[in-house]
């Protein structure tokens, strides 16, 4: 089918139209001495995994020498359900201390991303990530993003269905098809097509109107957030067989303050279809993005959009349109009605099913690094190198090593007490449940604090004596929500320079939206606000009770009472 023409488009559709399939002129800018790329080629960037960024904390001292931008580059690897080899992960590793400002961070996606790399080092950097078995092809950019899954159904025998299998294949089947990228970072030679013109058979001349993610879950561990995906695939299991995959389309967090046109949403329950129908239907539900997804305002283009404008009832309708010439019948069954979900942060060792162990680590904020006494990166990198474990990375942003044999768990131990790195036993409830995205000072779209902040607000509230609460606690600098704090049971999402609003009601297993608490709360009041809200709940809950549950059963305005009284 073809994509849709709009008679206006946005700045982004026009430079990805032009871009000779990605390319633009990314090549010949890699060959100039100059520390950033210009507009549209930074936009490009973006499909090969770079994102071009500055220093914030120095850009006004910077403006007011008239000096350009202190600029660096983010680079994000693509690694479907967070798997990593030992190898790999040392190799990142070593490439981190190469080019990078020596930290490896652990994204929400399961995978990996550089920070700090100069223009100057990128053709290395990536030239060496791909010689390492890894790319970043498609990690960022208006495609299918990292696929998720649950990190260790494939090794828990508390779980039946290798979805990180899954998600490679479905990764790969929706990879761009153009070579643009490894022409650029690879080395690899133009083909030469003759008189056949390049084409994009899924993606088409002008790709996706806006980022696309899928990721894979079972009913007893949403541990990646499926309610929040643009394509959530559950895995439907009765008498340990697995009977096919529920679908539910159009989740996303992404949203504007005082722009009620844009809102987080939750992904809708499709339907049920057959195993051997996902990647094709998958395809299908791209393609319909593809082709009427708005391309004339970023800011409604995401498919949550698509849904809310057309209706569900229109989307299933053409995607059984799309998908019957491949099968003859109807794709869909009615969607199969989950009692309820859980969630797991697979921190702790835990038995896997060939009798060897698996140790989840908690990485506060997905930021690998030595700080002080606390050296995960130095301890991670001794115990990888001695016991060859395989790497998971979780939707947590925490890591878990693999495959460890019964008498190397005390060596193990050993090394994590020798380097003060967390584990299960001496990170807090709290602390544990809680993430942020990196925010300030690289990401561009930040307006406010969240990695640097977080981890001292958890501090203060430790100190007080609530560090036992448990409840999914997550901050992010802006309302782009990358570390899904509209799905937390209390969510902070920056405002403006040291403004934020809080949020409460979510629940632990992801399934429901928080509503806004307060709004405009300078940082040094975020303690004291989140100090009532605990004292609230300890003196009213029932029991067993949640925190988000007892927000929603006591009402925006019935917490703002009790905390007066």
């Amino acid at each position: 089918m073809p994509e849709k023409k709009s008679e206006k488009r946005t700045r982004e559709e026009l430079v990805k139209e032009n871009s000779n399939y990605l390319r633009g002129t990314i090549k010949e800018e890699l060959s100039k001495n100059t520390s950033h790329f210009e507009e549209a080629d930074s936009k490009l960037l973006k499909f090969h995994g770079i994102y071009q960024q500055d220093d914030r904390d120095a850009r006004q001292e910077r403006i007011a020498q008239k000096l350009e931008k202190d600029y660096s580059f983010m680079i994000r690897t693509k690694l479907p359900g967070g798997q990593l080899t030992s190898k790999q992960y040392l190799g990142l590793n070593a490439i981190c201390d190469k080019y990078s400002n020596k930290t490896l961070r652990i994204t929400t996606r399961q995978t990996i991303q550089f920070h700090g790399v100069i223009k100057g080092d990128l053709h290395k950097t990536l030239s060496e990530i791909n010689k390492n078995l890894i790319n970043t092809y498609g990690a960022c950019g208006d495609v299918v993003r990292n696929v998720m899954a649950c990190p260790v159904c494939d090794i828990d025998s508390e779980y039946s269905v290798n979805l990180n299998q899954l998600a490679k294949e479905i990764s790969n089947h929706l990879l761009p098809n153009t070579r643009s990228y490894y022409e650029i970072w690879i080395n690899e030679e133009k083909i030469d097509l003759g008189e056949k013109k390049e084409e994009e058979p899924l993606y088409g001349k002008v790709y996706l109107p806006r980022k696309f993610k899928i990721g894979l879950a079972l009913p007893q561990d949403n541990c990646i957030d499926l309610f929040t995906q643009d394509v959530g695939v559950l895995a439907v299991v009765e008498d340990k067989k697995l009977t096919g995959f529920n679908i539910l389309v159009g989740g996303g967090l992404g949203h504007h303050h005082n722009k009620p046109e844009t809102y987080p949403r939750l992904a809708s329950e499709l339907g049920l279809i057959a195993p051997d129908k996902l990647i094709q239907t998958l395809e299908k539900i791209v393609k319909i993005q593809r082709d009427y997804g708005s391309r004339e305002n970023r800011k409604h283009a995401r498919m949550k959009y698509l849904i809310d404008d057309k209706g569900l009832d229109w989307f299933k309708k053409e995607l059984e349109e799309r998908v019957e010439t491949f099968h003859g019948k109807s794709l869909l069954e009615p969607y199969r009605k989950i009692k309820s979900y859980k969630t797991d942060d697979h921190l702790g060792w835990h038995k896997q099913n060939n009798n060897n162990w698996y140790l989840g680590l908690f990485v506060e904020n997905g930021r690998i690094c030595d700080i002080g006494e606390r050296k995960i990166k130095t301890g991670l990198k001794e115990i990888i190198e001695k016991f060859n474990p395989d790497i998971r990375l979780t939707p947590h942003q925490n890591i878990i090593l693999v495959n460890i044999k019964e008498e190397n768990k005390d060596k193990v131990n050993a090394i994590l007490q020798k380097h003060k790195i967390y584990t299960k036993e001496n990170v807090s409830q709290l602390r544990g449940n809680s993430m942020a995205c990196p925010a300030l000072p690289t990401c561009g779209l930040a307006l406010a604090e969240a990695e640097r902040v977080l981890p001292n607000i958890i501090d203060e509230l430790e100190k007080l004596g609530f560090g036992k609460e448990t409840l999914s606690l997550r901050m992010s600098g802006c309302p782009n929500s990358c570390s899904r704090p509209p799905v937390g049971e209390l969510g902070i999402i920056g405002m403006s320079a040291n403004k934020y609003n809080i949020y409460v009601g979510g629940n632990f297993e992801g399934t429901r939206l928080n509503k806004i608490y307060k709004e405009n709360i300078n940082s040094e009041n975020i303690v004291p606000e989140i100090v009532n809200l605990f004292k609230a709940y300890r003196a009213n809950h029932k029991p067993d009770e949640g925190f988000g549950d007892f927000c929603v059963r006591s009402g925006i305005e019935g917490l703002k009472s009790l905390i007066k009284s």
